[in-house]
């Protein structure tokens, strides 16, 4: 190659990269050159809507080539041959040049002028991040950000991802720098031949691809107006064609020399956070994933927060090289904190969290990081409804994994029972579809194995319903001296109860903050018709104790905003916590002197025992989640100052300790398997969980639960 000598630091070059600065261009590839010369028909060029084509074998009718429409929408094709390149080369490449001007010159000398990371971060991810940069093309000069997204994003197969050693797609949005519209599409094939790789680049840009990158009636209207009266020069795409030729060719001249000399495979790259330990505000980000605030002695090597899925597979490829385990959380309660363990990258979903409604089929896709609440008051506003968890917090991944106890769940069913399937990623780092007919198995197991479960869920397909037409919520409130009474007529109706009651009973110390000790017994109902919701009513105000109650409210519909405010009334936010919790069909005898001490011994408020009429019979889907029984039992005590952790924190498990010989085993959504061991799962359900386990994770990537019982292995 030959160097011309310059002024490297006048022209911004550092000394580091001068040996691949070279101002002399080589001559474009002929097949590019040939198709300068002048338009094509506009309708010879595929629209943006087809950029799919690409992924298939072969080539397209227009390999290099440009058209300009009437309304000054231009496209643009490019192939450029790039012989000693792999698609690694190209992939680390976009990442890399991005931060710093001297790198983005090498590509283009002279018309490169400068390239930085909006995010202003120095590494080497570039999906879900955008690149602020300003070139030469032609006599124009452009100031752009370069939005790059996943090839998923734009409609390319799940593939698309998966297989790097084969093929990349660099996918990009093209917009101003500095307002929210965008005027063009990027896509870059870069795939294997036998000399080493091609691109095929395409680019729709101006007129019809104008657009709002923020979707409201201003941005709309102002977006329609800039198609018209803003349109690029109509020489722009000839232009285009040319720099485009020009400078991948070029590249590919240098790229394996830079990539040999720079690339570095010993970390990993991420479009959203990292922390690691030993970081500044370490301790902070391990604080912010906890909703627990109980002190925890593990911490893991680093903390990621992915943006694109393209990140998870990067953290997941990385820990198997690196021979480190992963684990997970969507930012839920997860009062054990399963997800800290000593070593292990921590996978923090936070930004999984968008939502889409499909009102006509009553479908959803949500994130795992979605809020419960979230979803249900989206879908209240359509008149539709999901089992979705009683708390403000509560996060679809670990509630969907564990199972699902909702909102009119005895009727709906366990929550995980509505999901339809589900988007994988797998130990491998592949990225996968699951439902009954895919990758059945991981489907299987993901429904019940809680944090137990071999892959990362990155979307949810659910199941909706309609909005029940009946709603309200009964509730009975009495003085602590009516225990007796109260629970042996809870054990003795909950075989009647129907199943549009979500029938419950919390004791505490001070019900509704100033009755002092006593229970709450409460009936949310959800009925579809008029009988089913007078047949609800019924068995609380028939109730043979109900003269007993000190307050007693009559069937109101509080709202679903109201409905999450009183649950959270007894879960406040910073706050220590201690929970266990039991499944029984025990007689009532039996509990009865259990109970009593819980009462006698039950911290202060908002520390509480609930009990839940469950009384199942409609757990007919074959899953992981196989455990459940006629009354589920449930502690939660709940103190502000970590240094009352010695007094109040083993309290939920010494009693649930006691009352072992009358279980049938735990839920794995307030569980505390770091302290007491419990089954949570039917034998032959963990034993085939455990199989998919050893064909899907053999070398145990993913950490599982903090304990599982003698007879589960």
């Amino acid at each position: 190659m030959e160097k011309i000598e310059l002024d490297l630091q006048a022209q911004g070059i550092s000394s580091g990269y001068s040996e691949f600065y070279n101002e002399k261009m080589a001559n474009i590839q002929p097949e590019a050159e040939a198709a300068i010369g002048s338009p094509l028909p506009w309708d010879s060029m595929p629209d943006v809507d087809q950029l799919t084509q690409l992924e298939k074998p072969g080539y397209l009718p227009v390999e290099n080539g440009y058209a300009v429409a009437d309304d000054g929408s231009m496209a643009v094709a490019v192939k450029t041959l790039m012989p000693n390149t792999t698609p690694q080369m190209w992939d680390w490449w976009f990442g890399w040049h991005s931060a710093h001007s001297d790198r983005y010159q090498l590509w283009h000398p002279g018309s490169h002028i400068s390239a930085k990371w909006e995010d202003g971060r120095d590494d080497v991810c570039y999906v879900g991040r955008n690149s602020i940069i300003k070139e030469k093309i032609g006599k124009m000069t452009l100031s752009a950000a370069i939005q790059f997204k996943s090839p998923i994003e734009f409609g390319f197969p799940y593939r698309t991802v998966n297989r790097p050693d084969n093929a990349v797609y660099i996918c990009a949005k093209i917009g101003h720098p500095k307002l929210p519209f965008d005027y063009g599409t990027l896509v870059h094939q870069v795939r294997v031949t036998e000399e080493g790789t091609e691109m095929r680049s395409r680019f729709w840009m101006s007129g019809r691809y104008v657009s709002a990158r923020q979707d409201n009636l201003l941005n709309r209207a102002s977006a329609e107006i800039l198609q018209k009266v803003k349109a690029l020069p109509r020489e722009f795409a000839q232009d285009l064609l040319r720099h485009c030729a020009e400078e991948m060719n070029h590249l590919a001249s240098i790229l394996p020399d830079l990539y040999k000399q720079y690339a570095t495979q010993d970390t990993v790259g991420i479009s959203g956070a990292t922390t690691h330990h030993g970081d500044a505000k370490f301790e902070e980000a391990v604080m912010a994933t906890l909703f627990n605030k109980v002190p925890v002695k593990q911490r893991p090597a680093s903390i990621y927060e992915p943006k694109t899925v393209e990140d998870i597979i990067n953290i997941v490829r990385y820990a198997k090289k690196e021979g480190r385990r992963i684990t997970i959380t969507s930012g839920g309660h997860s009062f054990s904190a399963n997800f800290l363990r000593d070593e292990c990258l921590l996978i923090d979903m936070k930004h999984f969290d968008e939502c889409h409604l499909n009102v006509e089929n009553k479908t959803a896709e949500a994130g795992p990081a979605v809020g419960g609440s979230t979803l249900m008051k989206a879908l209240y506003k359509h008149d539709l409804f999901f089992p979705a968890g009683h708390c403000i917090g509560v996060c679809l991944g670990g509630y969907l994994l564990q199972g699902g106890y909702g909102w009119n769940g005895r009727k709906l069913g366990i929550a995980c029972e509505s999901i339809l399937g589900m988007d994988i990623i797998t130990a491998d780092g592949e990225l996968i579809y699951a439902d009954p007919d895919t990758h059945a198995d991981l489907f299987w197991a993901a429904r019940g194995a809680g944090a137990g479960f071999f892959g990362i869920v990155v979307k949810f397909y659910l199941k909706v319903y309609d909005l029940p037409k009946y709603r309200a919520v009964i509730a009975h409130n009495f003085a602590i001296k009516h225990l007796e009474d109260v629970y042996r007529w809870a054990h003795a109706v909950g075989p009647e109860i129907p199943k549009a009651v979500e029938f419950q009973m919390v004791m505490s110390k001070n019900v509704l903050n100033f009755m002092g000790p006593g229970i709450e017994a409460i009936a949310p109902i959800f009925a579809d018709t008029k009988d089913e919701f007078e047949e609800a009513k019924h068995f609380m105000k028939n109730s043979p104790i109900a003269h007993k109650a000190t307050i007693k409210t009559p069937a109101i519909n509080p709202g679903i905003d109201m409905l999450y405010k009183t649950v959270m009334s007894h879960y406040p936010e910073n706050h220590c916590w201690g929970v266990d919790n039991m499944w029984t069909h025990a007689a009532i005898d039996d509990l009865m002197p259990h109970i009593k001490e819980i009462a006698e011994t039950l911290p202060p408020a908002p520390s509480h025992f609930l009990w839940l009429n469950w009384h199942p019979g409609n757990l007919d889907t074959d899953m992981a989640y196989s455990n459940e029984d006629n009354i589920y039992l449930s502690l939660y005590s709940c103190w502000k100052n970590p240094a009352d952790t010695s007094q109040y924190g083993n309290w939920a498990s010494d009693m649930m300790r006691n009352m072992e010989p009358h279980a049938t085993g735990i839920q794995l959504a307030d569980e505390a398997l770091h302290k007491r061991t419990a089954p949570f799962m039917a034998e032959e359900n963990f034993k085939k969980v455990e199989a998919i386990r050893a064909e899907r994770d053999p070398g145990g990537l993913f950490h599982q639960w903090h304990s599982k019982p003698e007879y589960l292995g």
